[in-house]
């Protein structure tokens, strides 16, 4: 985040939306229920879209980025176009001194990723990601776990991210499951926000030997994406994702010296062993034995965060300088780990963390011929 963000003065944000499909238009439908934000202006490459999303809302719209922009109705912006043209955008956007909250990923490599982040701290204006999951109210007990260091030190983090996608939703547009329309596959669409989740809690590895197919749909990216990883004080984890996979099954477990978080499909526990593990180890002299373990009173929640949580968030940021609950480093972070992934299954071979940006950015120039 950048330091001395540049504050906005009175009682609500005014926000342009950028990028009017399915995602862009559930955001201007939002701001109705945020007290500390307005919608101001939207925008759409199509007239069509941006004229009835205008109508709809009552604020002006736009085709051109530019032009909404330079009319100064907007404070911040939320992009939600295709990852692939949002880093031109979002450039555009900071270096009018405009906060900017984008939707995930950030962009489909971690160089553009970088050179945005670079441009919010130089312009001081804020740079926010949207990771609505971090809102929710079992990742944010989970946050606070692991803040208050319950876990100690990694010694293992795993996750297991099954989605489902028919055939018909790659055939739905030409853009997906391909290298020039998106960069990827699932690594790049589906999994961000558990890839998010699964570094928040057990923190970024610093190699990855990773793996990645293509097994059930005709499409030119991965559906399955897998990796072993290195954590820098020894720990291990591995990770798999799909778009294979129907019915529930989603699960984050980091087990640490002291204690062992598990986060599956919306409910949490956690375990909390009476000793640390090493001291135990070395203090027991029975040789079936093992700490106690005191397993907190299991947390439930239906409610998965939501985008409006983010976007009110993000506004009481510039009103109030309340802390980002999703910062757009972060974001950089799950996406280095997929490009690692990808450079990885690559070369046949681990790579280390931080990733070469130069070598990644070679690796998919050649897939996008």
């Amino acid at each position: 985040m950048a330091k001395n963000v540049t504050r906005v003065k009175g009682d609500k944000v005014r926000f342009g939306v950028i990028g009017l499909g399915v995602m862009g238009r559930e955001h201007c439908a939002g701001f109705s229920a945020i007290a500390e934000a307005r919608l101001a202006a939207v925008c759409d490459g199509f007239g069509d879209s941006a004229r009835k999303v205008g109508e709809t809302h009552g604020v002006p719209y736009f085709t051109d980025h530019r032009a909404l922009i330079a009319s100064g109705l907007c404070d911040a912006v939320l992009i939600a176009t295709p990852h692939p043209v949002r880093p031109p955008i979002a450039l555009d956007v900071m270096n009018a001194g405009i906060h900017l909250l984008s939707e995930k990923p950030l962009a489909e490599c971690v160089s553009a990723a970088d050179l945005m982040i670079k441009t919010a701290r130089r312009k001081k204006v804020a740079l926010g990601i949207m990771f609505q999951r971090r809102a929710s109210p079992p990742v944010l007990k989970a946050l606070e776990w692991v803040r208050s260091g319950a876990l100690g030190a990694v010694c293992r983090a795993t996750l297991i991210a099954p989605e489902f996608r028919p055939q018909a939703y790659y055939n739905s547009g030409a853009w997906r499951g391909t290298w020039k329309g998106e960069g990827g596959g699932v690594m790049i669409n589906q999994a961000p926000h558990w890839l998010d989740l699964f570094i928040l809690f057990g923190g970024m590895p610093s190699e990855v030997f990773g793996r990645c197919s293509t097994r059930l749909h005709q499409m030119e990216t991965e559906d399955v994406a897998e990796a072993l990883l290195t954590y820098p004080d020894g720990g291990s984890g591995y990770f798999y994702a799909t778009t294979n996979e129907p019915g529930s099954g989603n699960m984050l477990e980091v087990f640490g010296t002291k204690g062992k978080l598990c986060y599956r499909d919306d409910s949490l526990t956690l375990q909390r062993f009476s000793e640390s593990v090493t001291d135990f180890s070395a203090r027991t002299e029975l040789p079936f034995s093992k700490p106690d373990c005191l397993v907190e009173a299991p947390f439930q929640s239906s409610e998965t965060g939501g985008h409006v949580n983010i976007i009110r968030n993000f506004a009481r940021h510039l009103l109030h300088n309340e802390p980002l609950l999703s910062p757009g480093e972060e974001g950089l972070k799950s996406l280095e780990l997929a490009n690692a992934v990808w450079l990885s299954a690559h070369l046949k071979k681990p790579v280390k963390l931080p990733l070469n940006r130069k070598a990644y950015d070679r690796f998919l120039a050649a897939k996008r011929g």
